[in-house]
């Protein structure tokens, strides 16, 4: 039953990995006018202790098709200071969109100053840019609050880096603009927010073994929801303005977020902490935090991560009076539940997990994550049945892969 279920979707992945095959022949040769291909991609199965909810799109059978995935990178050096880069990516996932993950141009202009334009990932966090790549970190899933939540994966933009240091310490500014205007899924959500004058500025200093990250991003942000909007014109034309405003789907995001990591060659510690501020009403507060440590012994790799997130809407503000009339009653009763309904993914994890690198390009993973979501909210859950207490094991396996 779970083959025939699967199969086309495991299938589908293997063939990619087959027409890859000749690719990695090509990206052992010596480059042809500084033409370069590259690679990654990653086989990942899942299973969920309960048929009451879903997470990250893994229920109570084995899964191979939610987070599986091939990619193909091409890189043209075309001058000493130009060049371009794009990426492929094929989701085995059929509800995860595939195709053009990366286009842009980097121009760089000295040993300091690198500027890069096009369709880029949105350097929110210290994994942002290699998300999709499994072997590049020690989980097989980066902590959910922070790295799979509200916050959009990629702009289309400017990027400028300034780079200064020596051999103690080395230190970077990052700066950023654009706009992003597609769907992503969060839980069993689909939003398609439009954020423009989308910016941030990303510091970063290192010692030794030392890295500490602060960055600030802000985006002009429009959720709209048409049902939302339906009901917004009601209260306008009822004369109930302050409840409307309340609800508009437009307004600022703001995240500040921090991080602080240290590697040697026996062990490793690592923290990020993000605060999202979103004016729309439709677009949580958050506060999300991860700490992980792990013990290298080659080639295996020992990891535990603790993991938290709280999420957060303002009060409403409810100006519809309460026993004049039924059709005030029932707009009152109505502007409440629409608060009430706004998903909220507060969520604390543990993650045990253990890493085995064949060599420098294959590595596998298994990983064992307790989730406890807080009661009555959707903590990233795809909740199933109302009686789900938002408590679960996520027990996974992974082969990453990278050329």
């Amino acid at each position: 039953m779970w083959l025939k279920k699967h199969l086309s979707s495991v299938a589908g992945l293997f063939c990619i990995i087959l027409m890859l095959s000749p690719i990695v022949s090509l990206a052992e040769m010596e480059p042809i006018s500084g033409f370069k291909v590259s690679g990654f991609g990653r086989i990942v199965g899942g299973y969920l202790d309960t048929s009451d909810a879903a997470y990250l799109d893994y229920s109570d059978e084995i899964q191979f098709d939610s987070q599986s995935l091939a990619a193909i990178q091409a890189d043209w050096q075309a001058t000493d200071k130009f060049s371009v880069t794009t990426q492929l990516l094929a989701h085995s996932n059929s509800d995860t969109k595939s195709g053009i993950e990366w286009l842009y141009l980097t121009y760089q202009l000295n040993d300091n100053w690198q500027i890069r334009a096009g369709k880029q990932r949105t350097p929110f966090f210290h994994y942002s840019d290699v998300r999709n790549v499994g072997f590049a970190y020690h989980w097989i899933n980066p902590p959910q609050q922070l790295y799979n939540g509200v916050l959009f994966p990629t702009y289309e933009g400017v990027n400028v880096n300034y780079r200064i240091g020596n051999e103690e310490i080395q230190a970077s500014i990052e700066a950023y603009w654009g706009s992003f205007n597609d769907e992503y899924e969060i839980a069993d959500l689909i939003i398609k927010p439009d954020v423009t004058n989308l910016h941030g500025f990303i510091g970063r200093i290192s010692r030794q073994n030392l890295q500490f990250t602060l960055a600030f991003h802000r985006g002009d942000i429009d959720v709209t929801l048409q049902e939302l909007e339906d009901f917004r014109t009601i209260l306008q034309s009822a004369g109930y303005s302050m409840s409307a405003d309340s609800l508009s789907p437009e307004g600022k995001v703001e995240v500040l977020t921090a991080g602080l990591s240290y590697h040697n060659f026996d062990y490793f510690v690592e923290a990020e902490v993000m605060k999202l501020v979103g004016e729309p009403s439709a677009f949580p507060d958050m506060l999300s935090a991860y700490l992980t440590t792990g013990i290298y012994s080659p080639p295996m790799t020992y990891h535990v991560t603790v993991a938290t997130s709280t999420a957060s809407y303002p009060d409403p503000i409810n100006e519809i009076p309460l026993g004049l009339a039924p059709e005030l009653d029932y707009l009152s009763t109505t502007y409440e539940s629409i608060f009430d309904q706004f998903y909220r993914d507060s969520l604390n994890s543990l993650a045990i997990g253990i890493r085995y690198d064949f060599n420098a390009h294959f590595a596998i993973k298994g990983d064992v994550s307790l989730l406890r979501g807080k009661d009555q909210e959707r903590a990233f859950f795809e909740v199933k049945n109302a009686n789900f207490d938002n408590s679960a094991t996520l027990y996974q396996v992974a082969l990453e892969w990278v050329f």
